[in-house]
């Protein structure tokens, strides 16, 4: 039990830090968008009016915002089984593999024994 109690705590240990480091990442992503926002701002407004500035950084969320929700709505293609395999048994736990095997084994003692008698 020792061992099933340290392998669960590496997976939240690991687990936590990915997540801290993700979290960190889009933190990070959404200050570097503000920046580079501000800096198009400046420059449209200097080159081009205060109206072109609005237009152009408009649109250009817009846009993303659309490719993203797009992507979103594809799924993940990689994951889904094709068509022409057989669906694949999933993995089990190893837990669950375990008690399956001791049930695997009552089950063939009681029958060895009601064999015996």
């Amino acid at each position: 039990m020792p061992g099933f109690l340290s392998t669960m705590s590496a997976r939240l240990r690991h687990a936590a830090r990915a997540t801290a480091f993700s979290v960190m990442g889009v933190v990070f992503g959404l200050a570097g968008l503000g920046f580079l926002t501000v800096a198009l701002w400046i420059l449209l407004a200097t080159h081009e009016g205060v109206l072109m500035a609005y237009t152009v950084i408009g649109a250009l969320y817009l846009v993303l915002g659309f490719c993203l929700m797009a992507l979103g709505a594809q799924g993940g293609g990689a994951n889904e089984p094709r068509r022409a395999d057989p669906p694949s048994e999933p993995t089990k736990d190893p837990l669950v593999q375990l008690a399956e095997g001791f049930a695997m084994g009552m089950q063939a003692g009681r029958a060895m024994r009601e064999r015996r008698d």
